[in-house]
């Protein structure tokens, strides 16, 4: 795709996260160095210290194009600003809601996240039966510049500020702003000011480490006011270059003077759905995908149409081997059952125990692979403790090259995230898209994989490998594997080739496709 004769354009590439260098971060930066090829002016913006060499090496790139610029991270209402400086803007941070003020704009979303996906059941309820009765109130604190999108759970919620935030209050009389203020994390605790719209002081407060309730008398104003929050911000470390002042929780404001139903939308201010919450995806001119399951919950969730642009697989970095290992191997990354995106290694193992006890397996052994992080140690150590006994091998953090190597002389590939989760009610939980078993396709791994999300838009059944619903299937399947060479030899071959079908140029081929559509190149 060309650029317009007489002019060059400027682009920018976000992500809140390039120094975790990780599939997201190339699925951007393959973006970005398209792009470059393409004749754009590339910056590539993040708020942490990156050198651009090293992660175009680390993740395979080339961005010798493009330049990177780190930027404040202020807050979303800034971001929004600094992207009305480019021709096209690429958002392509998990989770961002940043509307864009660029001539033209793009959003990578990886799972689109419902405004009350964390709420207890009774409140997701409750919010859907009061959500009409309480249509055209308005929020008594909204957020204005200056402050983060919202953290934590169920039991509390809260936003920080970028040490100096806004919150708009609403007209009235008698009004209090109540609310929680900490600093968790925080390696000091910091003196926060509340000024009126005039600068002047209105109160004064000391907020420490934990959640405290304060109340602050606000003047009388028909109209509405804003207020200013200022600390001395902190920055919490190497990983999280955030500015980060304090942060507040539940806030709400109480008046005399509301009417009924304000007074219940004051009471409780959950109940009110976020007006802002999607109005930030209309300033985007094209949203993509990493995959058609995703796709399909943008549109339950977002009612919102996407392309879906597939992430980029160095599939030419696996060189299937002639003589393969009678091996087993599961890749993805640990985590607990009960934290999200659990792939479930443990019951693989389990399983492999019973295939290996009934003598299906003579001789085969299995290699459990994954990035792991101290809080995760407990659970790597009871996948080891079911694996004594066993031909198991268990490689914590093990190198890009070891793994590499165990999916191009392996033979059968596992897959099993989202197994045990109600898919309808939790679909985050499942394979949004399933990078790795592309890699073990391209390595001539036959996957045999869970029959959902987006495994089922890489595997085709019994012509590239197996997709099973219940774990009897995937031992059923594993057994066929194992003794039918000639089974295995075919599906391994039909696998490679279809790997090729997400590689770097069908990913390149695919932006450009997209970019063409939605004339992202004629800012």
């Amino acid at each position: 795709m060309s650029i317009p004769a007489g002019r060059a354009v400027r682009a920018a590439v976000y992500n809140r996260f390039w120094h975790s260098m990780g599939g997201g971060e190339r699925h951007n930066g393959m973006i970005a160095q398209v792009m470059a090829a393409d004749g754009v002016e590339v910056d590539i913006l993040g708020h942490s210290d990156v050198n651009l060499a090293d992660l175009g090496a680390h993740l395979g790139l080339d961005l010798s194009g493009c330049r990177y610029v780190r930027i404040p991270d202020r807050g979303e209402e800034d971001l929004s600003v600094r992207s009305g400086e480019y021709d096209l803007f690429v958002n392509g941070s998990y989770m961002s809601r940043v509307p864009a003020r660029s001539r033209k704009a793009a959003y990578l979303c990886f799972f689109p996240t419902p405004f009350d996906h964390d709420m207890a059941a009774w409140r997701k309820a409750a919010v859907r039966s009061a959500g009409p009765l309480l249509r055209g109130v308005r929020p008594a604190v909204d957020f204005g510049i200056g402050w983060y999108p919202p953290e934590g759970g169920r039991v509390r919620q809260w936003r920080w500020s970028s040490g100096s935030a806004v919150l708009s209050i609403s007209p009235g009389s008698e009004r209090v702003l109540r609310g929680d203020f900490g600093r968790p994390g925080a390696p000091t605790g910091t003196s926060l000011r509340i000024l009126d719209a005039g600068g002047e002081t209105l109160a004064k407060i000391d907020v420490g480490a934990e959640f405290v309730a304060h109340e602050i008398p606000l003047p009388e104003s028909p109209t509405g006011t804003e207020i200013t929050l200022v600390c001395e911000p902190f920055t919490p470390g190497p990983a999280d270059v955030r500015e980060l002042g304090i942060a507040i929780s539940r806030p709400r404001v109480t008046d005399a003077d509301e009417s009924p139903r304000a007074k219940v939308a004051l009471r409780f201010p959950w109940l009110l759905r976020d007006p802002h919450d999607l109005a930030w995806i209309d300033r985007y001119d094209a949203v993509m995908a990493n995959s058609d399951y995703t796709r399909g919950w943008i549109r339950r969730l977002w009612r919102q149409e996407a392309d879906v642009l597939y992430p980029p697989i160095q599939v030419d970095r696996l060189h299937p081997a002639a003589r393969r290992e009678k091996s087993i191997i599961t890749v993805g990354r640990f985590f607990s059952p009960g934290l999200g995106h659990a792939k479930r290694q443990l019951e693989m193992v389990q399983w492999f125990g019973e295939l290996h006890a009934s003598g299906a397996l003579p001789g085969w052994t299995m290699h459990v692979v994954g990035g792991m992080e101290d809080s995760q140690k407990p659970y790597v150590e009871q996948i080891k403790k079911a694996a004594v006994g066993l031909p198991v091998e268990v490689h914590p953090n093990a190198a890009r090259g070891d793994v590499e190597r165990l999916l191009s002389t392996g033979s059968v590939f596992w897959s099993a995230t989202g197994w045990g989760e109600d898919e309808r009610r939790k679909p985050w939980t499942a394979e949004h898209f399933g990078m790795t078993t592309v890699e073990a396709m391209a390595g001539g791994c036959v996957p045999v994989v869970i029959d959902r999300a987006g495994q089922r838009e890489i595997v085709r059944h019994s012509i590239d490998g197996f997709r099973w619903t219940e774990p009897d299937q995937l031992m059923s399947f594993t057994r066929r594997l194992a003794t039918e060479e000639e089974l295995r030899t075919r599906l391994a071959t039909e696998a490679v080739g279809q790997a090729q079908h997400f590689s770097d140029a069908a990913f390149a081929e695919r932006w450009r496709t997209i970019a063409a559509r939605h004339h992202l190149y004629e800012g």
